[in-house]
């Protein structure tokens, strides 16, 4: 027997694609999992779909009331028991190899923490419209580029404990973002394993793509180096054309970063001629 990975997946009135992310989970061809359905207050019968397998690999738990998805995620991780630790939304599903292409990786580098692959992008009926691909751990201070696909040793969840409720729509990114600043050392698979399904009935289909950036910068200036922060902040103040916004935010980021090549890049487009920001670029290019 290999070593048990753990699949939470919590639902919530999330009937209409279950099954498909239910059936991708016990079909991998890595067979040593344990899936954990957590129903978040459904008023439809999500028990009976989800006994209905007959796999004894699946527990179920349910919540009365609806919790919200990170406390429904910390009751599955609560009880599981495996080795390696992933979860997984009731919309989306996993292609047949993906977890045992990411534990193969963990197995084989003892230095990786958490691997995390690329992903194609589905429509509500299946079909694919697109691939994403994850980008370097170091790209989490600018967005949630990591994405989807991922799985993660124990000795993560029992240092940074679960998902914080407090970072809705966004507690995936809060906790990658957590694991990178306590130096967690993160791996990238560029090998599309998974299929997020877009859709206006998901939960981030219901809120509008601001918002989620909104709440993505609330996580980020939780962990991000202050000179980061107050350079990200005079990035969105020179968009929104709040020039002397930016200046103050910018300067602030210089003083505790003379080298930040960001702060520099748009300190340049404030104050200095075309011409000169073109030269400067193309210095850049060459020294690259």
């Amino acid at each position: 027997m290999g070593k048990i990975v753990s699949i939470v997946m919590p639902t919530h009135n999330g009937d209409k694609y279950i099954r498909e992310s239910i059936e991708s989970c016990l079909a991998q061809t890595y067979r040593d999992i344990e899936l954990i359905v957590v129903d978040d207050g459904s008023t439809k019968d999500m028990r009976g779909i989800v006994q209905s397998y007959g796999d004894g690999r699946i527990k179920f738990l349910r919540h009365e009331q609806n919790l919200g998805m990170a406390r429904a995620m910390n009751v599955g991780f609560a009880i599981s028991v495996g080795e390696y630790l992933t979860w997984t939304s009731d919309d989306n599903r996993y292609e047949p190899e993906a977890i045992g292409t990411m534990v193969d990786l963990l197995n084989a580098d003892a230095s990786a923490d958490m691997v995390f692959a690329n992903y194609y992008l589905i429509g509500p009926e299946g079909g694919r419209l697109g691939e994403v691909r994850v980008g370097p751990p170091e790209w989490l201070y600018k967005g949630n580029y990591l994405g989807l696909c991922f799985l993660y040793r124990r000795k993560v969840y029992e240092k940074l404990g679960g998902y914080d409720p407090e970072a809705f729509l966004v507690e995936d990114y809060e906790y990658w973002t957590r694991a990178y600043h306590a130096g967690f050392r993160i791996a990238t698979l560029d090998r599309s394993l998974y299929s997020f399904r877009l859709h206006n009935e998901s939960l981030t289909g219901r809120y509008d793509r601001e918002e989620v950036l909104r709440r993505e910068q609330v996580a980020r200036d939780k962990y991000m180096p202050a000179y980061l922060r107050y350079s990200q902040h005079g990035a969105r103040a020179f968009r929104k054309g709040d020039i002397p916004g930016a200046r103050n935010f910018l300067w602030r980021s210089l003083i505790l970063n003379p080298f930040n090549y960001d702060t520099l890049r748009l300190l340049a487009l404030i104050y200095f001629p075309r011409r000169v920001v073109e030269t400067i670029r193309n210095f850049k290019r060459k020294t690259d």
